[in-house]
């Protein structure tokens, strides 16, 4: 179930939501090494979200945006459009870095 931040008027649920529509974007143009789609592992504190990518018992590092970031993409996601560039870079990162993790195990 997800988490609604009410001073901040999104969801938890929307944070996976802009992370997987990058992995989408990423999985279009240079697809995955590994089966099945990655899990978006979200935690929180006061001030960022932590994001972990996790697929067949590896995961990538964890990454962090700040709530500014995070209201940004969210409202992107709501518009149905693609997350920024610099967000994308970093998801396009550690995605990549779950594949080598992955090839791993």
């Amino acid at each position: 179930m997800g988490t609604y931040f009410t001073s901040s008027k999104f969801s938890s649920c929307e944070v996976g939501g802009f992370v997987a529509t990058a992995l989408i974007h990423d999985l279009r143009v240079n697809n995955f090494t590994f089966t099945n789609f990655p899990e978006v592992d979200i935690q929180w504190d006061d001030y960022n979200f932590h994001i972990t990518l996790k697929a067949h018992g590896a995961s990538s590092s964890t990454f962090s945006l700040n709530y500014a970031t995070v209201k940004s993409e969210v409202s992107l996601f709501r518009e149905k459009k693609e997350v920024s560039k610099e967000t994308f870079e970093i998801i396009q990162k550690h995605a990549a870095e779950l594949e080598g993790a992955v090839s791993k195990t």
